[in-house]
């Protein structure tokens, strides 16, 4: 299956790198030039096709627009005159305008991937217009699939299962870096105290996603009566730890 790529920023390579990690080969993947030295750079460093036009992108099966700010609809307007596919955006755009302006070969669907998806273990969220056909979804996660887990949500909700998922991995990369300061301050190296945050924390994930046991259930595991795991839980309800997420969830969602 050939990817098309419009923008190559953060987000853009880093479903590259995931794709490249899954079952896409690079020469599968066409990246658009337009004179863009990001899109050069890494066309050069991953071995990518690198085009010209929007219209050679008919030979892919998709085309990914990770491209934000104003400049979104003046691209999904020309991609959608020359290419007739599945598009894909990142970055906006108004889901039902946009398909009612497509022909009826293409399609055109939101997404919100998360940064894990580069090495096979994200998050992607999808939107699709009301009827759209089955092999057009089969699609979109048949191509995320490769990065993780796909979740296909209705438009409306789409920003803030984005949310969750696209802007806590800034909050967990906050967490790591306060723990291993504190684990610094008491001695640790801190390389070590990243080795140690870090494989706790993927360690606590995975038993919680196998164990299908509820956040509470976990911590009780944890915390005995007058130990020193209750003692921090307690701490971090009198500094408003829980409310401060809540908090910076809901500012993100906004």
């Amino acid at each position: 299956m050939k990817i098309g790529f419009i923008g190559t920023g953060k987000i853009g390579k880093a479903i590259i790198l995931g794709l490249l990690q899954g079952k896409t080969a690079s020469q599968e993947i066409l990246v658009y030039n337009g004179g863009h030295q990001s899109a050069q750079k890494v066309a050069s460093e991953l071995n990518l096709h690198l085009v010209d036009e929007y219209a050679a992108f008919n030979e892919c099966q998709a085309v990914i627009v990770a491209v934000g700010g104003p400049v979104i609809n003046s691209i999904l307007q020309k991609l959608g005159q020359e290419y007739h596919g599945i598009i894909m955006s990142t970055g906006g755009g108004d889901l039902e305008e946009i398909n009612r302006e497509l022909p009826e070969d293409s399609a055109f669907v939101k997404i919100v991937p998360n940064t894990p998806v580069q090495i096979g273990e994200g998050i992607t969220v999808a939107s699709f217009v009301a009827g759209e056909k089955e092999t057009a979804i089969a699609t979109v996660k048949a191509i995320f699939a490769q990065m993780g887990s796909v979740y296909v949500v209705p438009a409306d909700l789409l920003g803030i299962y984005g949310t969750v998922a696209g802007c806590t991995p800034a909050y967990v990369a906050l967490m790591i870096e306060a723990l291993s300061d504190a684990a610094v301050q008491n001695g640790v190296k801190r390389e070590q105290a990243y080795q140690i945050v870090e494989q706790m924390l993927l360690g606590t994930a995975e038993l919680a996603l196998t164990s299908k046991k509820l956040p509470e259930e976990l911590k009780d595991e944890v915390t005995t009566p007058g130990g020193s795991t209750i003692r921090g839980v307690a701490k971090l309800e009198e500094t408003g730890f829980r409310g401060a997420l809540i908090q910076a969830i809901n500012a993100s969602a906004k």
